[in-house]
C-alpha cells in the first residue's frame, strides 16, 4: 500500500467517523441541540463530529493492530486452517465474555437477557459484512473480515461496554461500526496489485 493509499484511507475513515459522530448527535440529543440557539447547535454538532472522528483514530488503531497481528499469526500457525480454526474460537470466546463479564459487573441480579442485545447486534453487522467482503473478493476473506468486525470492534468498544446507558454504547458504537466496515471493504482495493 502506498503513502498515497494510506493517506486516503486515513482522511476518508476520519470523515466517516465524523459522520458516524454526527449521527449519533442527531438522533440522541436532537431535542438538546435545537432547544437552544443556531450557534449552540453548531458547536454541540461539531463537538459530536470530533468526538466520532476521535473514535475513528481508535478504528484505525485497531484495524492496523488486527493486520500486523494476522500476518504474524500466518507466520506462527503453519497451516491457514489452524488460523481459521483459532479466529472462529475467538469470536465465540468473545461473544460468551460480552455476555457473562458485563453481566456480572453491571447486572446486579436482574435478568441475564438485556445483555445479549449487544453481542447479537455486533454479530448481525459483522455476519453481514463478513458476507459482503466474500462476495466482493473470495471466500476466504469470510472469517478474517468476521473476526475483525467481532473481536476487534469488541475490543475497541471496551470503554462503552463498561456502562449501561445506551447512549453512550451505542455512541461508541456508531463510528466504529463506520470506520471500520469503510476500511475492511476498501482494503482488498487498496492492496490490490497491479496486473
Amino acid at each position: 500500500m502506498s503513502l498515497r493509499k494510506y493517506g486516503w484511507l486515513f482522511f476518508t475513515t476520519l470523515l466517516l467517523g465524523g459522520l458516524g459522530g454526527a449521527l449519533v448527535a442527531f438522533i440522541f440529543d436532537w431535542s438538546k441541540l435545537t432547544e437552544s440557539t443556531v450557534g449552540n447547535f453548531l458547536v454541540g454538532t461539531l463537538m459530536y463530529i470530533l468526538y466520532g472522528m476521535t473514535i475513528s483514530i481508535v478504528a484505525q488503531m485497531g484495524f492496523f493492530a488486527y493486520m500486523t497481528i494476522n500476518y504474524f499469526a500466518k507466520t506462527i500457525f503453519k497451516t491457514p486452517t489452524l488460523w481459521k480454526s483459532v479466529q472462529i474460537f475467538l469470536v465465540v470466546f468473545v461473544f460468551f465474555d460480552m455476555i457473562y463479564l458485563r453481566y456480572t459487573s453491571l447486572g446486579e441480579g436482574g435478568s441475564i437477557g438485556p445483555f445479549f442485545i449487544e453481542p447479537i447486534l455486533l454479530l448481525i453487522v459483522s455476519v453481514v459484512t463478513a458476507y459482503g467482503k466474500s462476495n466482493l473478493t473470495n471466500r476466504t476473506a469470510w472469517i478474517p473480515t468476521l473476526f475483525f468486525m467481532f473481536v476487534v470492534t469488541s475490543l475497541e468498544w471496551i470503554p462503552a461496554l463498561k456502562e449501561t446507558d445506551v447512549h453512550s454504547t451505542l455512541s461508541m458504537l456508531v463510528p466504529l461500526l463506520f470506520c471500520n466496515v469503510w476500511q475492511v471493504m476498501q482494503l482488498h482495493r487498496l492492496v490490490k496489485r497491479e496486473s
